[in-house]
């Protein structure tokens, strides 16, 4: 498996520029609610971070974004959705307990 992605424009990006840049779209995407509406919430069941943890959950998944060449997707604030534990698990069918 290569360790470098292409955008749709074609630009190349490898493992590690594409996890930094998504750590930056995903602090993103939690300012960007906070600003809006004062607190951090899930968009689906509507928790809030007092209550529970929260996860930002690609729309379009990484791996998905990764293999059709969109690799932009991974750090595009509007492909994040914050979810809570539960409801990430619900939408990937993932075991997020351990992180």
């Amino acid at each position: 498996m290569s360790n470098t992605y292409r955008t749709s424009s074609g630009e190349k990006f490898t493992t590690a520029q594409v996890e930094s840049r998504m750590r930056i779209a995903k602090a993103a995407a939690l300012e960007k609610q906070f600003n809006e509406f004062d607190y951090n919430f899930c968009e689906e069941c509507g928790r809030n971070a007092s209550n529970t943890r929260l996860d930002c959950s690609h729309d379009i998944s990484v791996k998905k974004a990764k293999e059709e060449g969109k690799t932009e997707q991974c750090w595009n604030v509007g492909n994040i959705t914050i979810l809570c534990r539960d409801c990430h698990q619900n939408k990937d069918k993932l075991n997020t307990q351990f992180t």
